[in-house]
């Protein structure tokens, strides 16, 4: 899962939030990047894929525990279990 994902899914369950909008630095650093936008900061300079921070923030969740990748749930596996049966081939091809 890409992170700008994984940060929609977290702000859309209500376990993380965007973060207030700053002023842009002074004077712009050479890495600033004025074309991509940072979901997680809402402002522009790195892409939400290169973020540093929202990736520390999802695995601090994870750590903490509010976030529980190990466990299967309804919405990353919401098919049912199903047996280990074979179903027998048709009938012509044995």
């Amino acid at each position: 899962m890409t992170l700008t994902r994984a940060f929609e899914k977290l702000r859309d369950a209500g376990v993380i939030a965007p973060l207030a909008p700053r002023p842009l630095p002074h004077p712009i650093p050479p890495h600033f990047r004025s074309h991509e936008h940072c979901l997680y900061h809402q402002i522009p300079g790195h892409d939400t894929e290169r973020c540093s921070a929202l990736h520390h923030a999802i695995q601090d969740l994870i750590d903490s525990g509010v976030v529980d990748l190990a466990r299967p749930s309804v919405t990353t596996n919401p098919l049912p279990p199903h047996s280990t049966q074979a179903v027998p081939p048709p009938p012509g091809l044995q």
